[in-house]
């Protein structure tokens, strides 16, 4: 028998509603929550799951709740409040992605007193079954653990060699949380589980259509956009081609690269020196600038557990075109608020840019779409919907 999937609330409002969604009242603890986030990914690693947690815990502070994250130290980090920094996180290729791992002497004692020393209601991990803080996290709470799930594969040696282990430390979990339908089918190959779906969420406020020009942008010319860490699932390679089939049809466009990793120098070379073709690095807080100055979003992703880059696209009013894979499908609909085509095939991505550079009606119209379709993926709903489990499992309140 395959492990159950319940579709909480949101999912269901999700897929159901006609209507944008009205917030309603989050769940009543006796008083406000302790809760620690522990996650190997966070700033200044960029990735969605460092959006999840920074957006979800600014929320749910917001509605008053007491949340810390706890992570590792990296290069570049600074002293934040309520983030708590144990070990030293190191990146590593892994499952065809660049991945982090925190390391460091006695990391499971400090992991266990961080833990202590919060009195937290509650531990919320993110992808769980991940080394190092995620399973030291598992071990040493002692209260009630929640796990997100986040990713999607189709194959992980690491999951076929340690499934009984791994089990084990999800049977753990008072609750396990996939953003996504297409996760739940990766981690059902592997693990059984009662899952409980909740979506990634989007600061509407901060991703709109009116945020100011950015550097970079052309105005001359329409610009398609780029947005990803430099790692070769996200398939930069496939849009710098296509976009060379683009120009090689005479359409006068921009193409504009945001994102950086250590395979910049290889897409680089890749772009060959075209004056067309603008590298800005990375960029965290002006990334909705990008979005709302550029024509089109594309994202040739081959493989994704939820949409983000798409949401955060859609809610600027930028149409997207994206390859049609399942995590993209749990967000997008062929022609609705985006053109979806074949993954990996360069021509069908350049027919679907070359389609969108010729017609600005359909611009506008899957534009206007994302956006409406983004107001149901705003944080309010979605920590709403992450504060149900939390009621669910400390059973709707919490003595004061």
């Amino acid at each position: 028998m395959p492990p159950s999937v319940r579709t909480n609330n949101l999912a269901r409002r999700i897929e159901l509603a006609p209507t944008p969604w009205l917030p309603v009242a989050p769940p009543l603890f006796a008083r406000p929550l302790r809760v620690a986030l522990v996650t190997e990914y966070y700033y200044p690693h960029l990735g969605g799951v460092c959006e999840h947690v920074h957006f979800f815990a600014k929320e749910a502070r917001r509605l008053g709740h007491h949340v810390d994250i706890i992570t590792s130290n990296m290069p570049g980090a600074h002293e934040d409040p309520h983030v708590i920094r144990v070990g030293t996180s190191h990146p590593i290729y892994f499952n065809g992605s660049q991945a982090r791992i925190s390391v460091g002497r006695s990391l499971r004692r400090k992991v266990r007193e961080t833990l202590r020393r919060g009195q937290y209601d509650l531990v919320h991990i993110h992808s769980p079954l991940v080394p190092s803080l995620p399973l030291l996290a598992i071990d040493e709470a002692d209260c009630p653990v929640v796990g997100t799930f986040h990713t999607y594969f189709d194959k992980s040696y690491l999951y076929g060699l340690s499934r009984r282990y791994l089990q084990k430390k999800l049977d753990k979990l008072s609750a396990a949380i996939a953003v996504s339908h297409s996760t739940t089918v990766a981690l059902n190959r592997y693990f059984e589980a009662n899952w409980t779906i909740v979506p990634n969420g989007i600061d509407l406020d901060l991703f709109n259509p009116h945020a100011p020009p950015p550097p970079g942008i052309r105005k001359d010319v329409p610009v398609i956009l780029f947005l990803g860490r430099f790692d070769p699932r996200n398939g930069l390679t496939t849009l710098i081609e296509s976009f060379r089939k683009v120009r090689g049809r005479n359409r006068e466009a921009q193409l504009v690269v945001v994102g950086d990793g250590p395979l910049r120098k290889h897409y680089y070379r890749a772009a060959g020196g075209d004056p067309d073709i603008t590298f800005v690095g990375a960029v965290l807080r002006s990334r909705p600038s990008y979005y709302a100055h550029s024509a089109m979003y594309a994202c040739p992703t081959t493989k994704a557990s939820f949409g983000i880059t798409l949401l955060e696209s859609m809610a600027c009013e930028t149409p997207v075109v994206c390859s049609d894979i399942l995590g993209f499908r749990d967000v997008v609909k062929h022609e609705r608020e985006a053109l979806m085509f074949h993954c990996g095939d360069r021509d069908a991505l350049a027919d679907d840019l070359v389609r969108l550079l010729d017609d600005e009606t359909l611009r506008a119209r899957l534009g206007k779409t994302g956006r409406q379709e983004a107001q149901l993926y705003g944080w309010p709903r979605v920590t709403e919907s992450v504060l149900d489990v939390y009621a669910a499992v400390l059973g709707s309140t919490v003595s004061a």
